[in-house]
């Protein structure tokens, strides 16, 4: 499986709030660095429990899309740089429309690409220090 299809299956998975599934294209020793919380996390069993926590402050997810702007590869190791889209219904009932920024670096397994690092985030607003989770890619 490369890249692009690894990220459309995560995507999927996400979707169908299928953590399992989305936690099994990531190394076990992935270092992530998220929008939200803690500063990082470290390996498969931080991931999943940020993933339940995550999809589990959602009612519903109405869509999810990973738009792939880049990808490169090189022997065992490859990134992958995407802009990351949720609409979403939360467990309070609010809308959830969201945009992030994501980079991916992966390194091979025998079998397949396997996220070791991922950073997410979001613009912020010097003038407030503020996220600006309003803002839209263009």
């Amino acid at each position: 499986m490369d890249i692009v299809q690894s990220v459309k299956a995560r995507e999927t998975a996400v979707k169908e709030s299928d953590i399992e599934t989305a936690v099994a294209f990531y190394h076990p020793q992935v270092v992530m660095f998220d929008v939200v919380k803690d500063f990082q996390y470290q390996g498969t069993d931080a991931l999943r429990n940020r993933l339940s926590e995550w999809l589990g402050s959602l009612a519903r997810v109405i869509d999810f899309e990973i738009q792939v702007i880049h990808v490169e590869e090189e022997s065992n190791l490859a990134w992958c740089a995407t802009k990351n889209h949720i609409v979403a219904e939360t467990v309070q009932g609010d809308k959830l429309d969201m945009w992030w920024r994501e980079t991916a670096c992966y390194v091979k397994d025998p079998e397949k690409w396997l996220i070791r690092h991922v950073h997410s985030s979001v613009p912020f607003d010097p003038a407030t220090g503020k996220a600006s989770i309003a803002l839209k890619p263009s």
